[in-house]
């Protein structure tokens, strides 16, 4: 690996391990789509796939383990934190106790169901993406990183729903709501597409990375 793939792994490491935080905690808000009961971290999730996609066709299955591994310990921090946090005595002139339980309090419910579905659907989309990989070569990006999602997608929406929102919402909304957000997030990321072929596209040249991934 050279010094331009070492840079490019650590820009993308970080944002992912950012962005499943960011998506957790905005997770914890739900929002009305006409009608429909719908998590805040929809907005930002599908950006996950994206990124786990481009360091599995770049860096390979072994270096991607790893940084699931520790996307998932820095929001495992995460929830420990704003547990203790929760845990302290409240400052007399403060006054936001039950708005920081509100929110945040409900953050390792969310963060929990997030983080299982997570390691249990990025390995399971590693796994399908490399299989994929092996009939395909390097061609057909888009099915190896729609194939892997299809499947990975409704694992995570299954064991995510259910841990976060079930007994939360009526049984019509939670199924409204795991309806939508597997249609949504697989449709976002067809939409986005052409923005994964286009950063795999620059970061293969600028990284000067050969025709297959490093590991």
């Amino acid at each position: 690996m050279n010094e331009k793939q070492t840079k490019l792994l650590i820009i993308l490491a970080v944002t992912a391990g950012g962005v499943l935080l960011i998506s957790n905690l905005a997770a914890t808000k739900l929002w009305s789509f006409y009608g429909i009961a719908v998590d805040g971290g929809i907005v930002l999730f599908p950006i996950s796939y994206i990124l786990g996609d481009v360091i599995m066709e770049l860096y390979g299955r072994k270096i991607s383990r790893v940084i699931i591994w520790q996307s998932l310990a820095i929001n495992l921090l995460a929830v420990v934190t704003f547990w203790l946090v929760g845990k302290l005595p409240e400052h007399s002139g403060w006054g936001l106790q039950k708005s920081y339980q509100d929110i945040l309090g409900f953050a390792p419910r969310i963060i929990f169901a997030s983080l299982t579905a997570y390691l249990v659907s990025q390995l399971l989309n590693n796994l399908v993406f490399e299989k994929i990989k092996k009939e395909t070569a390097e061609q057909k990006l888009w099915l190896r990183t729609l194939g892997s999602s299809m499947v990975a997608r409704l694992f995570d929406t299954i064991i995510f729903e259910t841990i976060a929102f079930y007994g939360v919402l009526s049984i019509g909304q939670f199924g409204q709501q795991a309806v939508f957000a597997y249609g949504a997030g697989m449709i976002l990321e067809v939409l986005l597409t052409p923005l994964t072929y286009l950063v795999v596209e620059i970061f293969r040249r600028y990284g000067e990375f050969k025709n297959d991934a490093l590991a």
